[in-house]
């Protein structure tokens, strides 16, 4: 086949996916899922059975002789977050490669977020019109819920709930032992983890009222969306009905409606009183069934890597990084200088740091997210930053892409890599050398505004033999600033071999 077909193979709790497309036309040729169930019971903090790992092998030896079949010669293995999570995830992976060869790429639950965002935006008809206004992307997973909040057809804010149906189900197992009425104790149960997790978001978003496009719904997807399309538009009436006929309907009755297999009935009633839940605290105006899933996503980030598309989501990543900055009240004027003024400098000194455009997203981004430590303590807040970015998850970034914006923020200010290399043990020496050019230029951009007082506006940069001049447009007294920049230029110095120099032109004669 031509090099436009691409097949996708994804490994997540409970079966393992592929998907051939055609990347030049969105066409899938074919797809094919393996219920191979290898980790479900990982939310109770069990490992991965090992017995399970042969099966899982067979499977994806099946994938690959389907991808031979049709001559697909590009094809990937990606494994969900949630197995990653496992505590003998690498174990699975290292025995899964030695079986078949096949690398799995561990995907962050920012990723999967944000490759599903992709798809709805390129392959759901009605996407625009529905975030003109106010919407609501859920995305359910098996352990995880992921809210996306859109107005004036960008994103506002993405945030997770660690409750997904998988988990939920494996709550009502336990209480359908242990409690004389599981599933109103089970219902408590949701509404409790989901007000929990409602209160922390935006005043605004708590009180407006959406449209909600729902991904990761199977059992409902199943009954509602004919086939051969993509999605359905339910009434909150219609819905309201549905829950109702299944909430009280025995597991044969369920079985046979939903046509859902044995395996799989129990995830019904979690997963409708987790919607029913989620619908009243996001004011649902309707409720947009849309049948993709995070290999639909895959293949459609693909596709957009490939050139296939137009548009780019980087945005959406932006938006995200802004909204945690003001979960953390960074200061919003000097975030915005520093991240301009650390673009200027990638941008002027490519010849030096032969850097990638991702890597300019991931400047960007620290640029916005580097102070949030403040909001624990000023003192050493630079520590705190590194801490809460690894443990936040960043729409649209992967694992080690959060790591290098935590460690990038961590040593913007008075430490560098080179005091703490312990601090590296998890990153590559490429990537550690990404994170010292990065670090050296974020630097610079907030030695410039070192006293958060926005006294320069504007900075001009040229390369000389052995230095980078620095031009900074301002009728202030900048000693504080020369002060912070002769400090912070010391480490630009070591990672570049040019020494940064400081010089002033007035803005008024």
């Amino acid at each position: 086949m031509a090099d436009d077909y691409f097949g996708a193979m994804l490994v997540n709790v409970s079966s393992l996916e592929l998907s051939i497309v055609n990347l030049k036309t969105g066409t899938q040729t074919e797809r094919v899922k393996s219920t191979v169930a290898i980790g479900e019971n990982i939310y109770n903090h069990e490992e991965i059975n090992f017995k399970n790992v042969a099966d899982a092998a067979e499977a994806l030896r099946g994938f690959m002789q389907v991808i031979k079949d049709y001559g697909v010669t590009h094809y990937e293995l990606w494994g969900s977050q949630a197995l990653s999570s496992a505590p003998n995830a690498e174990f699975i992976r290292d025995q899964l490669f030695v079986r078949t060869g096949l690398h799995i790429k561990w995907l962050s639950l920012g990723q999967e977020s944000f490759v599903r965002n992709e798809a709805i935006a390129l392959h759901f008809d009605q996407y625009h019109d529905l975030v003109k206004d106010h919407a609501a992307i859920i995305g359910m997973n098996s352990g995880s819920t992921t809210l996306s909040f859109f107005a004036d057809d960008a994103l506002v804010a993405s945030h997770n709930m660690k409750l997904g149906p998988v988990r939920i189900k494996e709550v009502l197992q336990t209480l359908r032992a242990t409690a004389p009425n599981p599933v109103d104790v089970l219902d408590d149960y949701i509404n409790s983890k989901v007000d929990d997790f409602y209160r922390f978001l935006p005043d605004n978003l708590q009180t407006t009222p959406n449209e909600v496009i729902l991904i990761g719904a199977a059992p409902l997807n199943t009954y509602f969306i004919p086939r051969g399309q993509v999605s359905y538009t339910l009434t909150l009436k219609e819905f309201s009905k549905f829950a109702h006929e299944v909430s009280g309907a025995s597991n044969q009755f369920l079985m046979e409606r939903l046509h859902l297999s044995e395996e799989n009935v129990e995830i019904i009633l979690p997963v409708v009183l987790l919607i029913k839940k989620l619908l009243t605290v996001v004011h649902a105006k309707e409720l947009h069934l849309v049948n993709l899933n995070v290999l639909e996503g895959l293949t459609t980030d693909r596709a957009i890597a490939a050139g296939y598309h137009k548009y780019h989501f980087e945005n959406q990543i932006l938006a995200a990084a802004d909204d945690l900055a003001r979960r953390y009240r960074v200061e919003p004027k000097h975030m915005e200088l520093v991240r301009r003024f650390a673009l200027h400098l990638f941008d002027q000194l490519r010849p030096l740091h032969h850097l990638t455009t991702r890597d300019r997203l991931l400047l960007q981004v620290a640029s916005i997210v580097h102070d949030i430590g403040g909001f624990i303590d000023t003192h050493e807040h630079y520590f705190h930053s590194d801490y809460v970015l690894k443990q936040s998850e960043m729409l649209g970034l992967s694992a080690e892409e959060i790591q290098i914006i935590a460690a990038v923020s961590r040593y913007h200010s008075t430490r560098t890599p080179g005091e703490d290399l312990a601090h590296f043990r998890l990153l590559s020496p490429e990537k550690r050398l990404t994170v010292a050019k990065l670090s050296a230029m974020l630097r610079l951009a907030d030695a410039l505004d070192d006293a958060h007082q926005q006294t320069i506006q504007k900075i001009s940069v040229s390369l000389r033999t052995n230095k980078v001049i620095i031009t900074v447009y301002s009728d202030d007294e900048l000693s504080l600033i020369r002060w912070a920049f002769n400090f912070k230029a010391e480490f630009f110095t070591d990672v570049f071999g040019l020494q940064p120099v400081l010089k002033q032109r007035r803005l008024h004669k």
